[in-house]
């Protein structure tokens, strides 16, 4: 099955893929660079108000307990990091069809309440040993940049790809059908006996 895009269509198909791409990697330089650092500020804050609590643990088992904390800090960015990756690599499919049927889910992952959502491993340990949980309430928390990119930038630029996307996906289901309609067999009429 062959199909043609009207070229208009193509060229800002390609173009809102390219900016798409250019704002998403962008948010994944920024998680994996900024994120880490903002949980842990936000840890920092927690053990800190919290005196008696800190006053209990030797100076090893805190050394222990940050470390442990960093890391869940780090691994929690790394894996939305590895998500977002993934996700935008399957923005890049040719197979526009199925693409648009994932684009919803897609967007809803690229949202700040997905981003919040990377403090649970780290409040789990924070918990555990009596300190408050902590909570990231807003994208300037990782920086004001990064707010930029994810409420602005990526998301204007979502929108328009996931139209386009669409409207392409609807051009070529409908020329699929036209070219099965031609190619189907055309019924014989039933002889009478």
């Amino acid at each position: 099955m062959s199909y043609t895009l009207d070229p208009a269509l193509l060229r800002d198909l390609t173009e809102a893929k390219a900016a798409l791409a250019r704002h998403g990697i962008v948010i994944i330089r920024a998680v994996e660079s900024e994120l880490e650092p903002a949980l842990m500020a936000e840890v920092r804050d927690s053990v800190q108000s919290s005196p008696r609590k800190l006053a209990q643990l030797k100076e090893d088992e805190l050394d222990d307990y940050m470390e442990k904390l960093r890391k869940a800090a780090a691994k929690s960015a790394d894996e939305l990091k590895n998500l977002y990756t993934r996700l935008l690599a399957k923005l890049g499919t040719e197979h526009l069809v199925d693409l648009t049927k994932e684009l919803e889910g897609i967007g809803q992952l690229f949202k700040w309440d997905r981003i919040a959502k990377t403090v649970e491993p780290v409040n789990k340990l924070l918990e555990s040993k009596g300190f408050r949980a902590i909570v990231l309430d807003a994208p300037e928390e990782i920086s004001e940049g990064f707010r930029l990119e994810l409420e602005d930038r990526w998301s204007a630029s979502f929108t328009r790809f996931k139209a386009l996307a669409e409207n392409a996906a609807a051009e070529i289901l409908r020329q699929e059908a036209e070219e099965a309609a031609s190619s189907a067999p055309a019924k014989a009429p039933k002889r009478k006996r």
